[in-house]
């Protein structure tokens, strides 16, 4: 009985403590303190965002991903022509195309400036 008591108050105890939280600490933009921040700031008005279009003939889902400054992952399960909005910006890349359907990968490399990136046709060749 005494085992049990113990063990009950112990938990009481464990469980008012766990419910005391620290102080809510927020982040704040230093001032000139600061040496090595990293600021990024993209006005889309100025920048030249590209497409991508597709052409999806393998029979399962398309998965096209883009290396570069910046990584990109896009998904075509749809066959035929599909077009992404504009969302890539310019600069250059490694372009990687895998399907489902399919074995094996293919590489490109382009430069983006803007406007409408497409890429050949996907068949599954068996």
């Amino acid at each position: 009985m005494k085992t049990l008591r113990l063990f009950t108050i112990m938990m009481l105890i464990v469980l008012v403590l766990s419910m005391s939280t620290p102080a809510p600490v927020y982040a704040k933009q230093s001032g000139s303190t600061s040496t090595s921040t990293t600021n990024l700031v993209v006005d889309l008005a100025k920048v030249k965002l590209a497409r991508l279009r597709v052409n999806n003939k393998t029979g399962g889902t398309l998965y096209v991903r883009f290396s570069g400054e910046r990584s990109y992952s896009f998904a075509a399960s749809s066959q035929g022509k599909t077009t992404f909005a504009s969302i890539i910006q310019p600069g250059k890349y490694t372009i990687t195309v895998t399907a489902s359907a399919c074995n094996g990968q293919l590489t490109f490399r382009r430069k983006v400036k803007g406007g409408t990136i497409s890429l050949p046709a996907f068949v599954c060749k068996r």
